[in-house]
């Protein structure tokens, strides 16, 4: 995530003399439409034709190349079921703001990879579902890689909590120790395993983008 905090956008970047601009940050005002949007399932096609402007302009208000004026705010606002503070960073919405307790994680079920001998066993961090662009899982790896190599879209990241992991490649394999962290792309081919007979624990996060 780029850290945009107090970035100043440069008065070279065009913006329509009509509009007011606002004294919002672009930026997470960008961000806070985004998210909106994609919780409400809309697409930038859907949510243009909702406030009655090209898909293009709300491509920019939400990758920060131009602010909205106070009647497009809104606008979006009343789309997006939200307020205008919200959208302008003036008040929090507590839902975007989701806790799962140990207890939670402790009772809710696992996920089997497979049923082969010395299955890995997931466990959703999420409340049981992607939240944006990513999934979450706290992993206990088995002492098999098995004989299927994952493969998906994305990235992922593996963050080893507890004991050895090995992460094997086609022709190289990664051992990762307690506090060690792998990233890669997705669509590389790869299997997992622990190493010895202490049990494992991983924190896996994979990105659809």
């Amino acid at each position: 995530m780029a850290a945009w905090h107090g970035r100043t956008l440069p008065p070279t970047m065009a913006r329509d003399a009509s509009e007011q601009q606002t004294p919002a940050s672009p930026t997470l005002m960008g961000a806070r439409v985004r998210q909106l949007r994609r919780r409400r399932g809309l697409t930038l096609e859907e949510l243009a034709r909702a406030v009655d402007v090209d898909k293009a302009h709300i491509s920019r208000i939400e990758n920060n190349h131009k602010s909205p004026s106070v009647a497009m705010l809104a606008q979006l606002a009343k789309t997006l079921n939200t307020s205008i503070g919200h959208l302008l960073g003036e008040t929090l919405d507590k839902a975007e703001i989701k806790v799962t307790r140990a207890a939670e994680l402790q009772s809710s079920p696992r996920l089997q990879q497979s049923r082969e001998p010395g299955e890995h066993q997931f466990r959703p961090l999420l409340h049981g579902k992607a939240v944006g662009s990513f999934e979450a899982f706290l992993v206990h790896p088995g002492p098999d890689p098995g004989t299927t190599e994952a493969r998906h879209s994305g990235q992922e990241m593996l963050y080893v909590v507890a004991g050895t992991v090995e992460v094997m490649f086609h022709d190289h394999v990664v051992t990762l120790k307690q506090g060690d962290c792998i990233h890669f792309p997705g669509y590389l081919h790869h299997r997992l395993r622990r190493v010895g007979r202490a049990k494992a624990a991983a924190l896996l996060v994979l990105s659809n983008a």
